[in-house]
């Protein structure tokens, strides 16, 4: 299981040691990491709704919003942490379901990533059920390693078809010469929060939006990348592969910008 950040924890509303949260991957564990920016949590709705929906088509059961709220609401009254990310899970054990959320890790981006860009490399992995968010235990693991011995931000899916889908915690964009986006159809991925309003974006500055998955012949073509994701915001990628992207692109820096300012509202 991924490290816990801090001392606190949360199981079934109530504090915890730690020790105790002992779930069983193999039952199932639906989860949501959401992001904590002084103190607010960002865009819990949207995630707590994905969850919901993950658990409706696993035809597994969901606690209701209220009690997933409160379980949120008592980490940060206990928690002196105020900025970082959040897990929320939802596992099964002895037949019933359990609550957990605690903060782990997290690494964000530097400033000079969001101006420079960063590295990527293609991972050959396909999601079972891309459109749910569910622990893949031994997927995380191996990924987590990959991007540690390749000393990248991240690892881009490839599928059987040769298709580049998503990343490995973020979702994935090409802009092509005359400024139109491409990125993979919702069917294929686990269709992100920061996606969402990413493509909501797009659609206010008119910007067109093709959901096709790009195939790596095709990604020689792009004249950029970028991802999204909790904790990458908006990010350029400058490289996939031996691949080359200009970062310097006005579609780009119009989103982030647009991103950041709807960040600061929520």
């Amino acid at each position: 299981m991924e490290k816990i950040r801090g001392n606190t924890i949360i199981l079934d509303g109530n504090p915890a040691a730690i020790s105790d949260y002992v779930p069983d991957a193999a039952a199932g564990m639906y989860y949501e990491v959401i992001r904590l920016i002084n103190g607010k949590l960002l865009f819990a709705e949207d995630h707590l709704e994905r969850l919901r929906a993950s658990c409706s088509q696993a035809a597994a059961s969901c606690p209701d919003r209220e009690m997933l709220l409160n379980h949120l609401q008592l980490l940060l009254q206990l928690s002196p942490i105020r900025s970082g990310n959040i897990k929320l899970v939802l596992f099964k054990r002895l037949e019933k379901i359990h609550i957990a959320c605690f903060f782990v890790p997290h690494f964000y981006p530097t400033d000079q990533d969001y101006m420079d860009g960063v590295r990527t490399k293609t991972y050959a992995f396909e999601r079972p059920d891309p459109t749910i968010k569910r622990w893949n235990e031994d997927f995380r693991h191996n990924v987590n390693q990959f991007i540690r011995q390749e000393q990248i931000y991240e690892a881009l899916l490839l599928n059987a078809q040769g298709a580049l889908t998503e990343g490995s915690r973020s979702n994935l964009f090409f802009i092509d010469a005359k400024s139109r986006i491409y990125t993979a159809p919702a069917y294929m991925i686990l269709p992100g929060i920061t996606r969402k309003h990413v493509l909501q974006i797009c659609r206010e500055h008119q910007f067109e939006v093709i959901e096709e998955a790009i195939t790596l012949e095709a990604a020689v073509h792009m004249e950029n990348c970028f991802i999204s994701g909790t904790s990458p915001k908006v990010l350029p990628v400058r490289r996939l592969d031996d691949l080359q992207f200009a970062t310097d692109s006005r579609v780009i820096r119009t989103i982030m910008e647009a991103y950041n300012r709807l960040i600061a509202g929520d």
